[in-house]
């Protein structure tokens, strides 16, 4: 399967299992977790086979921090119940912030070009949710745990089907 392809089934696959939990946020909170977690691994590690597949250094490194964030957090959503909620709390935080970061960074690589600001906006979405939920907004995590992920699940999808949707990566890219 070509990079572009597997970004585009990363990408669908990824917003589904967003809206899926953003419109069944009070659905038993164990089922979302857990639908929210395996979504994650399943995108995390299908976003790490698309950057192994991928031919720029640069391409790579930025889709394999992201990657590595969202399988990160679909894990510790998964067999992350083994401390208090701070930790998980904190750790799910510092994680969205990773993911926000590995988005700007990889956009920067594309200010020429006009799907720019898409990606911009799925890091932007990535680091508010990683700031809303290190400053503990208050109920925000405990009432709305599967809204966060969704949104995060959303925007890493809309920024790998805009990704996938560009011809041919720019020789900078490589």
């Amino acid at each position: 399967m070509k990079p572009s392809m597997t970004r585009i089934f990363v990408g669908v696959l990824s917003v589904i299992a967003g809206l899926l939990a953003v419109f069944n946020p009070l659905s038993a909170s164990v089922a979302a977790t857990t639908l929210t977690g395996w979504a994650l691994v399943i995108v995390g590690a299908l976003q790490g086979y698309s950057a192994w597949q991928s031919s720029g250094m640069r391409v790579r490194l930025g889709t394999g921090i992201g990657a590595a964030a969202a399988l990160s957090m679909g894990l510790l959503l998964l067999f992350g119940s083994f401390a208090e909620g701070s930790f998980l709390r904190t750790l799910l935080g510092v994680l969205l912030l990773i993911s926000g970061v590995a988005k700007l960074w990889f956009s920067r690589q594309l200010r020429q070009d006009p799907l720019f600001l898409v990606i911009i906006a799925a890091g932007v979405v990535s680091l508010l949710l990683g700031a809303a939920v290190l400053t503990g907004v208050p109920g925000f995590l405990a009432r709305s745990l599967g809204v966060v992920l969704g949104l995060e699940l959303m925007a890493n999808g809309v920024a790998l089907i805009v990704l996938s949707m560009r011809p041919t990566p720019p020789s900078r890219l490589r």
